[in-house]
């Protein structure tokens, strides 16, 4: 069915601009905005009704055939990525907006997004979230967050992060090489740069919170060189170089971007992806979904004891050592039990002689960087008084 306009929606939500002006051109415009603002897919606006809100606005209602003329024109121009549905014969919906250039849900998100992107400075989040909000109704505006702190510290105010993704996106879509400058943070608050010159993009990457660019240095399909991640908010002066890329090794990398990505911890690995296991305390089950992700899964749950295990695929990390020793005692590494327990683990179902040797392989060298890594912390403070050994044990269960 059609809809009426109250008088007290028309003052809260049609800008006070529409339908002061009665000339055609202004007419026009402001059919449109009365379209947008009042009419979805369901409920739309008759001529007369229409006629009768712009009779409000300007003191003279133009007629309903006037306004007829202008619904068919937006119908068959429709402007700024709208559509107009007409009024057919017997639908008594009347003219209706059904699809508009960013619906007023979609906007509330936006702004959101915009409000909490920590890759731009407070002007370009106010900026750009008053912009949005003009296509949000006032009736709306009430569910989007208002103020919201911005966590800065990790991030680097000098460097446009998307230009440079813009960048290596074309370079990625154009098969070329990408040169840049790679920044880092001198402890004197210095800032050293050094060029890095004819590196291959592989793909870009958003993972926990940063953005990275995947490469493959200078060399060709039969070089040594592994790939390098490069963080985003790093790279100044990105450009596109004149050399065509690798195409083999590029596009044999990208196949394997998704499943590296969840092998890595904020991609500082060790470059060879290890099967571990961890004992988890039902308490601290939502670290491990905040870390390795919400498709984790447990297994072997005792209810009884609140422990279940869960096995992952990853990379020894500085990272990953970092979040074990937090987490401990209520995170431990534990070492495979046998063909039947690890079977009961997705991707292990077959697991056979050779592959528990592997994975128990991969226990052994996962606690002995843990034992290396604590000495070498217990060396460096002279924090050892006891076996170093003990501190090792509370990482891991034999």
């Amino acid at each position: 069915m059609s809809r009426s306009v109250s008088d007290k929606e028309m003052e809260s939500l049609l800008p006070s601009h529409v339908g002061v002006d009665p000339s055609a051109r202004a007419r026009l415009l402001s059919v449109l905005e009365i379209l947008r603002v009042f009419s979805d897919e369901k409920d739309g606006l008759t001529a007369k009704e229409i006629a009768r809100i712009i009779g409000l606005r300007c003191g003279k209602e133009p007629s309903e055939n006037t306004v007829l003329d202008d619904l068919r024109a937006l119908s068959e121009n429709p402007p700024f990525g709208m559509e107009i549905e007409p009024a057919s014969k017997g639908d008594k919906r009347g003219f209706r907006c059904v699809r508009r250039l960013i619906s007023a849900d979609e906007a509330a998100v936006l702004v959101n997004l915009v409000k909490t992107c920590k890759y731009l400075s407070p002007d370009q989040r106010d900026s750009l979230s008053a912009k949005l909000m003009e296509a949000v109704p006032l009736d709306k505006q009430d569910e989007i967050v208002e103020a919201v702190y911005v966590d800065e510290r990790q991030t680097n105010s000098s460097i446009d992060v998307f230009r440079a993704a813009n960048t290596a996106s074309k370079a990625i879509r154009e098969k070329r090489s990408l040169s840049f400058k790679y920044a880092s943070k001198r402890m004197n608050g210095t800032v050293s740069e050094y060029e890095i010159d004819d590196e291959d993009p592989v793909a870009l990457i958003y993972s926990f919170g940063h953005y990275y660019l995947e490469t493959l240095p200078s060399g060709g399909a039969g070089s040594k060189q592994e790939p390098r991640f490069r963080r985003l908010d790093h790279m100044k002066d990105v450009s596109i170089g004149g050399r065509m890329r690798d195409r083999q090794k590029a596009e044999e990398l990208s196949r394997l971007v998704v499943r590296e990505t969840s092998e890595k911890i904020d991609m500082f690995g060790d470059g060879v992806c290890r099967t571990l296991f961890l004992k988890v305390e039902g308490s601290h089950a939502k670290y491990v979904y905040d870390a390795f992700g919400y498709d984790t899964r447990f297994e072997h749950i005792d209810e009884k004891l609140a422990v279940g295990y869960v096995c992952l695929r990853i990379q020894l990390s500085p990272t990953f050592f970092r979040w074990l020793f937090g987490m401990a005692p209520n995170v431990t590494l534990v070492r495979p039990r046998g063909l039947t327990w690890a079977r009961r683990f997705s991707g292990l179902s077959s697991c056979d002689e050779k592959k528990l040797i592997e994975i128990q392989d991969d226990y052994d060298k996962a606690i002995a960087r843990i034992d290396e890594q604590i000495k070498a912390f217990g060396e460096a403070h002279g924090v050892f008084g006891r076996d170093p050994n003990k501190a090792t044990a509370d990482l891991s269960e034999s």
